[in-house]
């Protein structure tokens, strides 16, 4: 993944995390392509092919970011109330 892309997709998680209402951080690193989301609760790591593992264990296998978006809320914010993210919209 370019770092470009990397970049983007970090800026994508933190702003879903601050919508959820998670304090939480994200750690990109820039040559494998890896995002390691650090909860308070919980440690998870996404790894090229949108595979996201929580100590260790295969959690989802997603195509594409509205999976792996929806996986992540499910995890971090289970009490959030389902909708949608608008990404890259401009209000």
């Amino acid at each position: 993944m370019s770092s470009h892309k990397t970049a983007r997709l970090a800026r994508v998680l933190r702003g879903a995390l601050r919508v959820w209402g998670v304090a939480a951080s994200v750690e990109a690193e820039a040559q494998g392509g890896e995002f390691i989301l650090r909860a308070p609760s919980m440690t998870l790591r996404i790894v090229p092919g949108w595979l996201v593992f929580r100590d260790g264990q295969l959690l989802a296998s997603h195509a594409g970011l509205p999976g792996l978006l929806r996986t992540l809320r499910q995890e971090l914010a289970p009490g959030f109330a389902n909708g949608r993210l608008i990404i890259g919209s401009s209000l």
